[in-house]
């Protein structure tokens, strides 16, 4: 291969590289969310005991709309998961959706009735537990919700993160 060649290839890549990327930027993909309905409802549930109270507004309607605005970023963060993680992260929740008295039969049935400081000593038990399988639990709660809180622009102030480094 001579240097023209190289050159040649060199410019015709560029173009073809061009090309696929402006196109691959101008399409706008809709978000979507691996977890159901059911399991973006657990979700929110867990969403105030992982994050705690001072990262969320105390304003009740801002309060919810931040759970819920979290709890839809965790459905799309999920989707965007190797298919054998987002499998895990599924099978955790359809697990879940069986309610809390999974995990002790004295608890209410649903997890929208267990009271935040029975989520609190639960989310605790689960980080101590001697089971791999319980502490994966935690580890997915403590991975999925601070991730879909803090991937959000609108939520650096708060822990004074200025925001990725940016080439100008």
């Amino acid at each position: 291969m001579n240097r023209r060649d190289v050159l040649a290839t060199g410019v015709a890549g560029g173009a073809l590289w061009g090309t696929g990327l402006g196109n691959a930027q101008a399409q706008v993909v809709p978000p979507v969310s691996a977890l159901d309905a059911a399991s973006l409802a657990i979700v929110r549930v867990w969403v105030p005991i992982v994050l705690g109270e001072s990262a969320l507004p105390a304003d009740p309607t801002a309060r919810q709309a931040a759970i819920t605005l979290v709890a839809q970023r965790a459905g799309e963060l999920v989707s965007n998961y190797h298919p054998f993680n987002q499998a895990s992260v599924l099978g955790l929740f359809t697990t879940l959706k069986n309610g809390p008295q999974i995990f002790n039969p004295a608890f209410p049935p649903t997890w929208e009735a267990m009271p935040a400081a029975a989520l609190t000593a639960l989310l605790d038990a689960l980080r101590l537990s001697a089971s791999a399988s319980q502490r994966s639990i935690y580890s997915a709660f403590m991975g999925i919700i601070p991730n879909a809180h803090y991937s959000n622009p609108t939520n650096w102030p708060a822990i004074n993160y200025p925001g990725p480094p940016s080439i100008k």
